[in-house]
């Protein structure tokens, strides 16, 4: 009688084998013929459990992230903020040879699992930031909203230009493992290095970057960074307008530095804007200053906006902000075929798919083969879905409410009035690119 095999455990047997072939040799490496033969099976063994290469990527790198969350949850027990903070940089910066960026720039469905995931790590972020802040262990005047962007950013971008090493890379995902140990002087050192000087800069310390000290600890010597130390205070000293790394305030070296930041903390969110704005028109003659300050304006509040939303009030509703974007769609517009719901989102299909699967298996979604074509899914709200996004919305309202009322009457409704009439004109215009 043939051997049974439990169905879950062969596909994380499938993804583990993937998740090696991507930490050696990138995603493309990964085929049912080269995964098929990591395991010593037949050829197409895999495709009984995968609907094809891009499922098995996208499984063995949900299973890598959630490792790797598993892994920080262990480190981090019992601890709080900047300490929190340095188990998360380090387990990112472990994967060295695995850019995270490169794996989910491999399809939609990797791309879907980084932004599902990255959302959660903003969420876990900022409380560390907060816990970090009560603590005396942070006192950047820049919005932790702000810092949480900064520190994923700097993340994936040491991550990504770190050597390829012998620790991180290949870890399997759900094999326990930890990395390169931090400081160990091996591939992660340098990363590691970066990371704690940005860490040690949001509490005022005097961080050195250079060469690792004896045994791979902290370095001996070595120069500050500027440039990181004012993106850390975020303007605070008017540094913020210091892009190459000058500390005397100015833009372009004659002293006349930006007006939102001048020494203002609170001023910190829009003084990159402010440089930006006259660094490009110094270097650029002929750029639109006023159309640049619209789009960086309206990027930036956006982000800001959709941040404290999710933070604030979907993540503890015990969802994401694209999850939610998803209920509230089908809520107001009713069942949906997914090709249209992602239409009506503004997303993906790939990324609602990956959505509806997460959200029925939490009986918020319905997902039933469409009338006519069971190819197609047909998606609507669950009782309990209703319900949830009743309960939620009305914290939401509340929260846009207070966002609101940052504005006058008039400003508010001058505003949307704006915003209404830019969004008419794009629809009309056949030269804008949009989401199919």
């Amino acid at each position: 009688m043939p051997k049974r095999v439990d169905h879950e455990q062969r596909r994380g047997e499938i993804a583990d084998a993937a998740w090696r072939l991507i930490a050696e040799r990138g995603p493309d490496a990964v085929t049912l013929r080269e995964v098929s033969a990591a395991l010593g099976v037949a050829h197409g063994a895999p495709a009984h459990y995968f609907a094809g290469r891009a499922a098995i990527v996208e499984c063995a790198f949900r299973r890598a992230l959630d490792d790797l969350d598993a892994r920080v949850a262990r480190r981090a027990a019992g601890l709080s903020g900047v300490a929190a903070l340095h188990v998360f940089g380090e387990e990112v910066i472990a994967h060295t040879g695995t850019p995270f960026a490169r794996v989910a720039a491999s399809g939609p469905g990797p791309a879907a699992v980084l932004a599902e995931v990255t959302a959660r790590w903003r969420t876990r972020l900022a409380a560390r930031f907060e816990e970090g802040r009560r603590a005396g262990g942070i006192v950047a005047p820049a919005p932790d909203g702000v810092l949480v962007e900064q520190l994923l950013a700097l993340l994936h971008g040491v991550q990504a230009l770190a050597e390829p090493g012998s620790g991180g890379a290949g870890t399997s995902p759900g094999s326990g493992g930890s990395g390169a140990a931090p400081g160990s002087g091996g591939a992660g050192a340098a990363p590691g290095e970066v990371v704690a000087a940005f860490l040690a800069e949001l509490g005022g310390g005097a961080a050195r970057v250079g060469t690792a000290g004896p045994g791979g600890g902290p370095p001996a010597a070595g120069a500050r960074s500027p440039g990181r130390a004012a993106i850390a205070r975020g303007g605070a000293d008017n540094s913020m307008g210091s892009v190459d790394g000058s500390v005397d305030g100015s833009v372009d070296g004659s002293g006349n530095g930006s007006g939102n930041g001048s020494g203002n903390g609170a001023d910190g969110f829009l003084a990159f804007t402010d440089v930006a704005l006259a660094r490009a028109g110094d270097r650029l003659p002929g750029t639109d200053r006023e159309a640049m300050a619209l789009v960086l304006n309206l990027h930036r509040i956006a982000g800001s906006l959709v941040y404290d939303l999710e933070s604030t009030v979907h993540r503890p509703a015990g969802w994401s902000w694209s999850a939610f974007r998803l209920l509230f769609t089908l809520w107001v517009a009713g069942g949906q075929e997914a090709g249209r719901a992602a239409e009506l989102c503004g997303m993906s299909r790939a990324a609602v798919s990956s959505l509806a699967n997460t959200l029925a298996a939490g009986e918020l979604v319905r997902r039933t083969p469409a009338a006519g074509d069971r190819r197609t899914v047909h998606l609507s709200l669950t009782d309990a879905g209703t319900d949830r996004l009743v309960a939620a919305f009305g914290t939401h309202n509340r929260r846009e409410s207070e966002w609101a009322a940052l504005l006058g009457a008039d400003d508010l409704a001058a505003l949307n009035t704006l915003l209404v009439r830019l969004a008419r004109a794009a629809h009309r215009a056949d030269w804008i690119n949009r989401r199919t």
